[in-house]
Formats: structure tokens, sequence, C-alpha cells
């Protein structure tokens, strides 16, 4: 198969060397983790028994005009003895875009290996929250925290019973392993 030149100019046009100027402030709230970090990733049971804890990578790029943070996960895939190449490890995608009209972040979500798509918004505070509603009730928030420049925490959280209570189901400790200016 014979593949022109110009189908490896989605990554050139993908990517982004700097926030967009326009929004420059707004946009470091995820622009602070451009880079890539070094993880340890781990899942709980519904008992809060820990059932995964592998190391992983998480990398964060400027995209679209700077106007977005895109980053990939990867981590071993439990379900394929713990390799960790292509075709074998967990690997998934988040795009971010803060939306000035409505001065929120818009966060889509896509699990390649799990087939889990997520559209969330995000709000700052102490902490960054990401939130979503799933489609059987239940609420769902991914929780950025204890964030320094070289480190930060990241839970996923679910609740069942409206947010009055929520269970732990993973977490993330993070390590940055390069800065990108």
């Amino acid at each position: 198969m014979i593949v022109s030149k110009d189908a490896f100019q989605i990554l050139a046009n993908l990517r982004a060397d700097a926030p967009h100027p326009e929004h420059r402030e707004k946009l470091m709230l995820f622009g602070q983790f451009i880079g890539s970090w070094h993880m340890q990733v781990i899942f709980y049971d519904q008992h809060g028994a820990k059932v995964y804890d592998q190391p992983g990578l998480w990398s964060f790029s400027w995209v679209l005009d700077g106007r977005a943070v895109q980053d990939v996960l990867v981590y071993p895939n439990p379900e394929k003895a713990l390799k960790n190449g292509p075709g074998d490890r967990r690997i998934g995608t988040t795009l971010r875009y803060y939306d000035p009209k409505l001065d929120l972040w818009q966060v889509i979500w896509l699990g390649a290996v799990t087939g889990n798509l997520g559209v969330m918004t995000a709000k700052a505070g102490s902490e960054i929250w990401i939130e979503e509603k799933e489609s059987d009730g239940s609420l769902t928030r991914w929780i950025f925290t204890e964030i320094t420049s070289d480190s930060f925490h990241w839970k996923g959280t679910a609740s069942n019973d409206q947010g009055k209570t929520w269970r732990v189901e993973q977490e993330m400790f993070a390590q940055r392993s390069q800065r990108v200016p």
C-alpha cells in the first residue's frame, strides 16, 4: 500500500507549540501538565481492595492551534498478561477544550481498548474536577489533586446515590519525566 506524505500531515496539523495567546491564562489549567509523566496506575474493586497496580505513561500536548490539550495514557492491559506493546496495552486519549463562550472546559475521553467514551465538563478550584453523569444515572468524578510542578495525584471516583457518597475506583500517582517548554 502506498501512503502519500500528505497523510502524515495530520500530526503536524494537530500539534501546537504553545497555548493560544487569546486565552493563555485559562488554558494553563490543563496546560500545566504539558509533557510526559510516569504513572503508578491503581484500580480498586467495589469493596476498596486493590486489584491492579502497574506503571504507566501519560503524555500531554497542545493541539488545535493551542486551543486544546490532548493526552495519551498507556499502561499494561491486565487481560493480556500485563504486556505493554501496541495491540496489547491499555491506551486512551482525552481531548480537553476550553470553551470561552461558556467559560468552562469540555472534556472527551476515549478508551480505545475498553470502548469507553466519556463526555464531561471540568472546573477548577483547589483541585481540578472533571464530572460526568452516566447513562444509568450514576455520577463519575475524576480529580487532579496535590498538583505541583513535578507531581500530581489523580483519582477516579463514582457515586450511585446522587453524590452523597463517593467510592474511589482508580488512582494514579504521577511524577514528571519530561517537561516541554
